[in-house]
């Protein structure tokens, strides 16, 4: 039986090769997927406030909801309290249409600097769904309705 060594090296190089090609390109994508399908950190944080901003909402909590308008601060006393009154009354006309909210989801956004717009879906018990668009501005480092 006769021995080559150059056989002997090829057949160590082509699997070396090939592990280090793979290896590339499985990074590659993985970066891809990520870079396609992640959202950004200030979507995250956007999506996040809108979404715990209509579930106060959805938990009746009026005052709260109220608060988290980017002008609530400059409210007279008043107004918030009307505020929170049309909204209670708007809940309520939602409930005895649909049932209560049961869910609330961001599902798509815009944002153009220090405004956006957060689209949700909004389920109710009934079983249907309504998308409601909320403007939102940032205010400092944190989004608020607008």
């Amino acid at each position: 039986m006769i021995h080559n060594k150059n056989n002997h090296r090829a057949k160590h190089k082509r699997p070396l090769l090939q592990f280090i090609a793979h290896t590339f390109l499985t990074a590659m994508l993985l970066a891809l997927v990520v870079a396609c399908s992640d959202l950004s950190r200030e979507q995250r944080r956007l999506r996040h406030a809108a979404e715990r901003d209509y579930e106060l909402l959805m938990k009746g909590k009026y005052e709260k909801f109220v608060h988290e308008i980017a002008y609530s601060d400059s409210m007279s006393e008043d107004y918030r309290s009307q505020m929170t009154d049309l909204l209670r009354e708007h809940a309520s006309t939602l409930e005895q249409q649909h049932g209560r909210m049961t869910t609330v989801k961001a599902v798509n956004d815009i944002i153009s600097d220090d405004q956006a717009h957060v689209f949700l879906q909004v389920c109710f018990a009934d079983s249907t769904c309504e998308e409601i668009g909320l403007p939102m501005v940032k205010v400092g480092k944190k989004w608020k309705m607008q």
